[in-house]
């Protein structure tokens, strides 16, 4: 006759502020930055109002929130043709996956009021997920009123219900081969 003999470990529960993200994990491990748990035997960490994790953020790593608004905004506009550039954002968010998108809108001029640009106008490279800090749009209509806003986003942007953080220029398409530093 066979008797087997079960030994159970029992492994203490993680205290507050610790976590343990699999029964296999023999430690318990501090929460990452910008995150907590109020109870003892968690398994993950929550984050802190205005961090968030991406779906594909292991419990492991910090909470991160949304990048801050680009910076040092230039345009360069040649007849139907502007050009954008800027400098990256002073606050990544805590990330490594920055990328940029554009928004166009047509303004009318009195009483003002905007509208999406459509799909008439062109982007180069592209209009979202630009990883440089450049963009040149064209096929805008001559002689109208845009207004373009420059989003920086990151992997947690989508999460965050927090205002979105741009930089922004209007510019008329009369002026041709002139370009201004915005303050």
């Amino acid at each position: 006759m066979l008797i087997l003999s079960l030994s159970l470990h029992h492994h203490p529960a993680c205290g507050r502020g610790f976590y343990k993200s699999s029964s296999q994990d023999l430690q318990c491990s501090r929460c990452p930055a910008h995150s907590y748990n109020d109870r003892e035997g968690s398994w993950r960490c929550d984050c802190e109002d205005g961090y968030y994790r991406a779906l594909s953020d292991p419990a492991s790593v910090a909470c991160t929130r949304p990048p801050s608004a680009p910076q040092n905004m230039l345009y360069n506009i040649n007849h139907t043709t502007v050009s954008l550039e800027w400098t990256p954002p002073a606050d990544t968010g805590g990330r490594n996956d920055v990328t940029y998108r554009i928004i166009c809108r047509r303004c009318t001029w009195e009483p003002e009021e905007c509208f999406p640009c459509g799909s008439n106008v062109g982007y180069s490279p592209q209009q979202s997920g630009l990883t440089d800090t450049y963009v040149t749009i064209t096929d805008l209509l001559a002689h109208a009123n845009y207004t373009f806003e420059v989003e920086a986003v990151n992997g947690v942007s989508d999460l965050s219900r927090t205002q979105r953080l741009f930089a922004a220029v209007s510019i008329a398409t009369s002026q041709a081969g002139k370009r201004f530093r915005l303050r």
